[in-house]
C-alpha cells in the first residue's frame, strides 16, 4: 500500500501539478480589478499558441533522465526502456515544433485563417501534453517496480 502512495505522490508533484497548476491559476485574474476585462477566456488564450508546451518539455526530459539510469543499470527489460526513450525524445521535439508554429501562428493574420490553426495547435498541444505525462508516469513506475 505504501507503494502506491509514493507512485501517486511522485505523480502528483512532478506530472499533475506541474500540468494544472498554472491552468488553475488563470481564473484568479478575474480577481483584480485592472485585468477583470482582459481575463475572458484567458485559459483557453494561454493553450492556443501551445504554451501548454513548456510544462510537458521538461517532464519528458525528467522521463529521459529517468530511463537513462534505468537503461544504464538494468540487465533485463532494455527494449522497453529505450522505446520509452524514444518517445519522450519524439515529445520533446514535437513539442518544441508545435511551440515554434505556435509562436508564428500568434503572429497578426486574417481571423479566419488563425481561428482554424488555433484548434490544431491547441488539439496538438493537449495530446503532446498528456503522452509526456503518460510515458514519463510509466518510465517512472516501471522503474520503481524493477526496484522494488
Amino acid at each position: 500500500m505504501a507503494h502506491v502512495f509514493d507512485l501517486f505522490g511522485w505523480f502528483l508533484f512532478n506530472v499533475a501539478i506541474p500540468l494544472l497548476a498554472p491552468l488553475a491559476l488563470l481564473p484568479l485574474a478575474r480577481f483584480a480589478e485592472f485585468s477583470r476585462s482582459r481575463s475572458n477566456g484567458i485559459v483557453r488564450r494561454s493553450v492556443e499558441n501551445g504554451q501548454l508546451l513548456w510544462a510537458a518539455i521538461p517532464m519528458s526530459a525528467a522521463g529521459c533522465h529517468v530511463l537513462a539510469g534505468w537503461i544504464d543499470q538494468a540487465t533485463g527489460g532494455r527494449q522497453l526502456a529505450w522505446s520509452l526513450l524514444a518517445i519522450n525524445v519524439f515529445i520533446i521535439v514535437a513539442g518544441s515544433v508545435l511551440v515554434m508554429l505556435g509562436s508564428l501562428h500568434s503572429a497578426p493574420r486574417r481571423r479566419r485563417r488563425q481561428h482554424m490553426g488555433t484548434h490544431r495547435i491547441i488539439q496538438g498541444s493537449i495530446a503532446i501534453s498528456l503522452a509526456s505525462a503518460i510515458t514519463t508516469s510509466v518510465a517512472h513506475a516501471t522503474l520503481i517496480s524493477k526496484h522494488c
